[in-house]
């Protein structure tokens, strides 16, 4: 295995090598910063920055980054996995890559990683042609021009043009807009008189920060409730919204800490009476879930979303036949609710 890493290693060393010809300045590129995460026992942030700018034959500087990389390593089986991913000040993603080390020991990916960076960064960065030399050659003054001995007056050359500036919220932790929408099954206990099951759509939307914004629209029925001679069916419409910040997050897996507030109508439906009055009732709840989202194909999220949920308006349903009246259901204090589904990232 040994064999193939140090293969693969010469290969693209070669092809590194035909990009940094093709490159007359390296030092006057665009400054990078690196976004780094590694399991214990892997290279650290400064030491890719190090060996990277080895490579590109630059130091560090204090310019604003223009180019920002986000770099993970997993571990498998058969080695370590580094996935690079380059954005540019904008944060639009303009290159990605998947380096594999087939080694057990994690500081072996020191040398792979930052050669394959390197590249990126060379590749990523504007051409520049070579300032003309003393040396280069000279057409011979045609007739009629200025006797030998004189000066010759050349023109300055053309400065080079400007880059436009960087916008002012760029910095080495900006990460890029997220929009995932998603649809999901939902089972729940607590709002309605038995387990309650249903569907919900979500809509996730993440800025160019830690935060997560959510909103979500649900339908949900449970079984019905004996009342005299009849029954009474129950149904719970929702739309709620809510926030979340990323506790652990891998190439392929999140978890998301979440705190969010519902607003529902509990639509009740009599059956077997003599007059049936549909009732529509609403009541507010709020609490904590955790987000649990795994990648498993490109773009294609599995999500799952455990919550507790207070309730905080809990007007008990009543049913009148004749003169007698029947209490049917009082919602709990608390609601346990589960989603799981899938969601789609729109990059």
């Amino acid at each position: 295995m040994k064999v193939i890493a140090h293969a693969r290693v010469r290969a693209l060393a070669s092809g590194i090598g035909l990009v940094f010809a093709s490159w007359s300045t390296a030092a006057d590129g665009a400054p990078f910063e690196l976004v780094w995460s590694a399991p214990a026992g892997c290279p650290s942030h400064d030491e890719i920055m190090e060996a990277t700018r080895a490579r590109l034959g630059e130091s560090p500087t204090g310019a604003t980054p223009e180019l920002f990389v986000e770099g993970t390593v997993t571990e498998s089986s058969e080695g370590f996995s580094v996935k690079l991913a380059m954005n540019d000040a904008s944060g639009r993603r303009i290159g990605q890559r998947q380096v594999r080390v087939e080694s057990h020991a994690c500081k072996d990916i020191e040398h792979s990683t930052s050669l394959v960076l390197a590249m990126m960064i060379a590749v990523a960065r504007p051409r520049t042609e070579a300032p003309a030399t003393p040396n280069d050659h000279v057409e011979p003054p045609a007739s009629g021009a200025a006797p030998p001995g004189r000066d010759l007056v050349r023109r300055p050359p053309a400065p080079p043009p400007s880059r436009p500036p960087a916008p002012a919220a760029s910095g080495p932790g900006r990460r890029p807009r997220r929009v995932l929408i998603g649809a999901a099954g939902v089972a729940s206990r607590g709002v309605l008189p038995t387990t309650a099951g249903g569907f919900a759509v979500r809509a996730l939307y993440s800025p160019r920060s830690i935060m997560l914004f959510g909103l979500e629209a649900s339908a949900e029925t449970s079984g019905s409730v004996r009342a005299g001679v009849g029954e009474v069916g129950f149904a719970v419409f929702g739309a709620s919204t809510f926030v979340g910040v990323p506790v652990l997050e891998t190439s392929r897996f999140e978890l998301v800490p979440t705190l969010g507030v519902r607003l529902a109508l509990i639509h009740t439906t009599p059956r077997g009476f003599q007059a049936v009055h549909h009732q529509v009732r609403p009541t507010i709840l709020a609490g904590p879930g955790v987000l649990v989202r795994v990648e498993v194909a490109r773009s294609l999220f599995v999500e799952a979303l455990p919550q507790i949920e207070g309730i905080f308006i809990r007007e008990g349903v009543r049913i009148r036949q004749d003169d007698k009246l029947y209490p049917v259901h009082v919602p709990s204090t608390l609601e346990g609710r589960l989603s799981v589904g899938v969601a789609y990232e729109f990059r």
